[in-house]
């Protein structure tokens, strides 16, 4: 076989993955990781967390063509993935709102291996649709580097990974499980899980270190959500040039207004509203159909976890990253 499906053995999530709805979790390594041009000395990938769906499209994607004017997207969940899925969209499409605003995200900007994560609606083959797109491609993913297509490293198109502190992400990884992937467990449950690189697409820290070591500096531009809240034009102005685009003051403005928290949290065709009144509906939880929590744009804030989790859970996640995180400047990237 040329990936490894190995069974997570930890006692607690052996006990309680039913109750949580997480039990179909598997850990997953290829066997080939060779062609990936990371610059880590003796390195080699750690299992990563998916689904046992996920062997339905390991070796397609592995396979997978890649074209040179394909544009990449990848992060870990929850680090501002369909915030700056708009951005890149408009960016590369001269700033096109009138299309943007009338084709869902979905269609424009696919999720590779959604399909390899969870049942779709019989008939749909979303890496199919991906596979076939014409060019250029806008292609999102998940996958830590050594899961992506092997093609990627030597066609080497335009790549942009985006990460995000640890403590937002775990926070707003938890509200998603709840909304859409029906979680059943507390916010102190998902954390310690988290925290064993037990839930989907961890490690966390392997995942953002390894795409800070790949040999890939004219094709990769790499972002910080927190700096995006803090200076958003001055990101637009970085991802426009490393698409080789153009625009004026005005443009960019118009362009920072399009793409703020309350605009995207209003814009049907990004806040993926159709897609969480169908969960919660399908899950008899229409009464959270109001509740802010349940939105998949919930609040988009940089240090909301100090509001959420207690302070217990606060040190038990920085404790983990100075555990998993020993290198200097390694550690400046979850700061």
């Amino acid at each position: 076989m040329s990936f490894d499906y190995i069974e997570i053995d930890d006692p607690v999530y052996k006990a309680t993955c039913e109750e949580r709805g997480q039990r179909d979790y598997v850990l997953v390594k290829p066997n080939d990781y060779s062609k990936v041009p990371i610059t880590l000395s003796n390195w080699a990938p750690e299992l990563c967390c998916l689904n046992t769906r996920y062997q339905t499209l390991d070796q397609r994607i592995k396979d997978m063509e890649i074209k040179p004017d394909d544009v990449w997207l990848v992060t870990y969940p929850k680090s501002g993935t369909t915030w700056c899925q708009e951005m890149i969209w408009l960016i590369c499409n001269d700033l096109d709102y009138e299309k943007a605003n009338s084709i869902n995200l979905t269609n424009r900007f696919p999720y590779l291996e959604k399909g390899g994560l969870r049942d779709l609606p019989r008939g749909m083959d979303r890496f199919q649709e991906v596979d076939s797109l014409s060019s250029p491609r806008f292609i999102k993913s998940h996958l830590p580097v050594a899961l992506l297509p092997d093609q990627i490293w030597t066609v080497r198109p335009k790549m942009v990974y985006v990460r995000r502190n640890p403590k937002s992400v775990a926070v707003s990884l938890y509200h998603h499980s709840v909304s859409l992937t029906q979680y059943k467990g507390t916010i102190d449950q998902f954390v310690q899980s988290f925290m064993k690189e037990l839930e989907y697409y961890s490690p966390y820290h392997r995942h953002v270190i390894e795409y800070h070591h790949l040999d890939c500096q004219d094709n990769l531009l790499h972002l910080c959500y927190e700096d995006m809240k803090k200076d958003l034009k001055s990101t637009l102005k970085r991802v426009s040039a490393f698409f080789n685009k153009s625009y004026s003051d005005e443009q960019l403005a118009e362009l920072e207004q399009h793409l703020s928290f309350d605009s995207m949290k209003k814009n049907s065709a990004v806040n993926y509203r159709d897609r969480v009144e169908f969960f919660l509906t399908k899950t008899n939880r229409a009464d959270k159909l109001t509740d802010q929590n349940y939105l998949f744009m919930r609040r988009g804030e940089v240090d909301g976890w100090k509001r959420e989790l207690e302070p217990k859970l606060q040190h038990a996640l920085e404790e983990w990253t100075k555990r998993k995180v020993v290198n200097s400047e390694h550690l400046k990237l979850f700061q």
